[in-house]
């Protein structure tokens, strides 16, 4: 019966190609693009999965509560994953990250710098999964002065040879011994590195409680409750730390993140990772279109009712049951279906190194052969089949014998479920194209909106250590000697990527008061260079010696906090206050006010900070013309050799900083920008379908209305107002879906555009002539075909 079954349904493809192919084109569309979009979803889920461990192992967050702010860091005090393991038994393991940041690895004359390096317990291989390659897990970090390196940094420096007990050498000196090789940590990983040193005598040491600069990890039993051990936190807390941080009303507390939902659901300050409204959302819009591509089948289907009428008719006259001709035209859904997948999947192996590109992913063709991955590509298969299928099902095996043998037969029965689809056809399209315009007009927001700062043809420039800046007023003066450099500064760090806070004692309507603020240390060079503003005061200067020590900077943030109406003069402790035993930190006045800039992305808020006078810093940041930059940066390079003859040149420009915070918000939004697209296309071909129905039944009354004087004018309009009704009821639904859904997504940034009334204007007036260029080609066609033909049967 099924061979039966599966030969007439092959025959009716062939039969009328031009249906079968608009039909094999629109599922072919939908699944393709539910394939790429759930390849997106299972990559953005499988993130640290690898981890043998990876139910068991939580990353401590840091919660600091200041009088007037909440920060939540990922960032913990060195010794306190080691105290919990120290005083609480169920604690099973730690491992801790010292962030070392950049580091110049040299070997012979072969010198490269290395980003994401960072000192580690030896437990890191107990706890977390990685591949070794050479060496031995359990010693690899167990003494100081080693190193493990990834497959790709080891190539840099040996080859193909063995790396395995060589030696190298960093910026200062000292000499690391490869005590391991392991396979690149995986790119669907929360957190990255790309060499690990053992530690060396100031981590072992560190005990402090006052600084939070270190990434801590623990091994928990599994099925542990967490909660019994957060209850222990405000233990810690007063015992540890409140001698530091009660006086200043800062209360810290701690929770546990599991590994596993880091990526899609932390939320920390600073820290850029995956959402999981994106993958909920890429989620939607796969089953959206898939859905749509099944809309289009039931249309076209019952577009095509006439022509099959008479087929029902006398396959039921031969005796078939009603259940045998629904499960004929579900069999010919799902052999469709089985075509569009095939097609699929050859256009995703197409088309995946594009979507790799424009996603930001590194999605591999092998994963789609994954057993798991097979079995969700059979139920769409059973998805998208059952459901195209089953209202043609229906309604054709519907049809009474004896009135379509009569051949007085309308087709026009189920009309408004076939119109009720279409608008929600483009109601699901308008939702996407509005969503996608408002997603364009915040990255284009975030990307225009003045930070306060000018970032254009500012080239930076980072120190690794602090023993070559004893040359950069030489460095400074031989490349003022290029009329292309403008300017030339140092500050402590990068102007769009200013670190955490330390606390200050400052002067308060009640007396000195310890706060935390965000610290930069910068020269007498720096506002100029970077085009910010002093709006009160004056900034600092090379003839007044005296501000490296009497005097600070702060901006409009720390005026606010602090309520200050004259902030000029005001005293701050450059430290908190003095303690007894200890000496006191040296005081400063206010001598000028900065206008606001942004210290990181606009993900962030402006927050209060403190600018010292410092004369070297850790970054040169240099203002160049735009003329001639390639001369200029090359001129730039020659003279940072012969300064420092041993250190690489790298350099970047701010302004690619800048973007590279948004890139992943960027990626997102082409992939939706792709798929919106996509989704209007498919819709386009559901409207094309239902036109295709409505002219066949319509025909006979074209033909009559031309005969009795119809121009060709007065039929298109007759057909394309039906077609418009439509898609104008589709507006009041998707309007209010489409501003509430982006309303939400906008709150998750402290600086948003508005959501303007010119959005749903233009995105509705686009719908609107998208539909009728959709349907001018069958109106055009039908009023300019000869009556005759049509009413020759009359």
């Amino acid at each position: 019966m099924l061979r039966n079954y599966l030969t007439i349904a092959w025959r009716n493809i062939l039969k009328d190609k031009f249906y079968s192919l608009i039909n094999i084109l629109g599922l072919t569309i939908g699944v393709t693009c539910g394939l790429l979009l759930l390849l997106y979803v299972t990559d953005e889920l499988s993130f640290d999965r690898y981890h043998e461990k990876r139910d068991r192992i939580y990353r401590i967050v840091s919660n600091i509560t200041e009088p007037d702010k909440i920060n939540h860091w990922r960032d913990t005090q060195a010794p306190l994953a080691k105290t919990l393991r120290q005083d609480y038994p169920f604690v099973e393991n730690y491992v801790r990250f010292f962030p070392y940041g950049r580091v110049m690895f040299r070997r012979g004359e072969k010198r490269f710098y290395e980003t994401d390096v960072y000192a580690a317990d030896s437990t890191v291989f107990d706890v977390f999964s990685y591949t070794f390659i050479e060496g031995d897990p359990k010693t690899a970090l167990d003494r100081p002065g080693n190193v493990v390196l990834t497959q790709t940094t080891a190539r840099k420096f040996f080859g193909n040879q063995p790396a395995l007990g060589q030696s190298l050498q960093t910026n200062d000196t000292t000499f690391y011994k490869v005590a391991g090789v392991i396979e690149d940590v995986p790119k669907n990983s929360h957190f990255t590195f790309n060499a690990l040193f053992a530690l060396g005598p100031n981590e072992r040491q560190a005990d402090y409680w006052g600084n939070f600069y270190v990434v801590s990890y623990l091994l928990l039993p599994e099925n542990f409750d967490t909660k019994i051990l957060e209850s222990k936190f405000p233990q810690l807390y007063e015992k540890h730390m409140a001698s530091i941080f009660q006086r200043m009303g800062i209360k810290i507390t701690y929770e546990l993140q599991p590994l596993t939902k880091i990526h899609l659901h932390s939320k920390l300050d600073g820290e850029a990772g995956g959402d999981i409204g994106y993958v909920y959302t890429f989620a939607a819009v796969a089953f959206f279109m898939l859905l749509i591509a099944s809309i289009n089948y039931m249309n076209l289907s019952t577009a095509r009712s006439a022509k099959r009428a008479k087929e029902v008719g006398l396959r039921k006259v031969m005796g078939s049951l009603r259940k045998a001709l629904m499960a004929q035209f579900l069999t010919e859904s799902v052999l469709m279906t089985v075509l569009a997948l095939t097609a699929s999947l050859i256009f995703v192996a197409l088309l995946l190194p594009f979507f790799n590109t424009v996603s930001g992913k590194e999605i591999q063709f092998r994963e789609l052969l994954q057993p798991q991955f097979l079995l969700i590509a059979l139920a769409i298969v059973v998805f998208t089949g059952f459901i195209s299928g089953s209202y043609p099902a229906f309604y054709l095996s519907s049809f009474e014998p004896a009135t379509v043998l009569k051949g007085s037969f309308n087709a026009k029965g189920g009309s408004f479920f076939r119109k009720t689809l279409v608008v929600a056809q483009f109601s699901i399209s308008l939702i996407m194209l509005i969503c996608t315009w408002i997603v364009y007009q915040q990255l284009n927001y975030m990307r225009n909106k003045d930070l306060g700062y000018d970032r254009e043809q500012v080239l930076t420039v980072d120190y690794q250590d602090g023993q070559p800046r004893d040359r950069y007023n030489a460095l400074r003066t031989a490349l003022l000697t290029n009329p292309n450099i403008r300017s030339v500064a140092t500050a402590s760090s990068p102007t769009s990527n200013i670190g955490g806070r330390v606390i200050f004692a400052v002067e308060s309507n009640t007396g000195l008061k310890e706060m935390g603020f965000k610290p930069m240390g910068i020269d007498h060079d720096y506002l100029k260079t970077m085009g910010m503003k002093v709006v009160s005061g004056r900034d600092f200067s090379a003839d007044i010696p005296a501000d490296t020590t009497n005097g600070v900077l702060i901006n409009q943030a720390a005026v606010k906090r602090m309520g200050w109406t004259e902030p000029l003069g005001k005293k701050v402790l450059l430290g908190g206050l003095p303690q007894a035993g200890q000496p006191s930190p040296p005081t400063a006045k206010v001598v000028g006010v900065v206008k606001d800039f942004h210290q990181q992305s606009l993900y962030s808020p402006i927050e209060p900070m403190i600018m010292v006078y410092r004369p070297n810093n850790g970054v040169v940041h240099i203002k160049i013309d735009a003329k001639n930059a390639d001369k200029t940066v090359a001129f730039i390079g020659q003279k940072w050799r012969e300064t420092y003859p041993d250190r690489l040149f790298e350099y970047r420009f701010l302004d690619q900083d800048f973007e590279s915070a948004y890139r992943a918000d960027e990626l997102r939004g082409r992939v939706f920008t792709a798929f919106s697209t996509l989704t209007i296309l498919i819709a386009c071909l559901g409207l094309f379908g239902l036109a295709t129905f409505t002219t066949e039944q319509r025909v006979k009354e074209i033909g009559v209305r031309k005969v009795l004087g119809a121009s060709v004018s007065n039929v298109v309009f007759l057909l394309s107002k039906d077609f418009t009704k439509l898609v104008l009821f589709s507006f009041p639904i998707a309007i209010p879906v489409a501003w509430y859904s982006m309303d939400r997504w906008l709150q998750h940034f402290p600086y948003k555009t508005e959501i303007g009334v010119g959005v749903f204007v233009m995105a509705c007036a686009l719908t609107l002539f998208i539909c009728w260029i959709t349907v001018i080609y069958q109106s055009l066609k039908a009023a300019v075909a000869n009556p005759v033909k049509s009413l020759r049967s009359e």
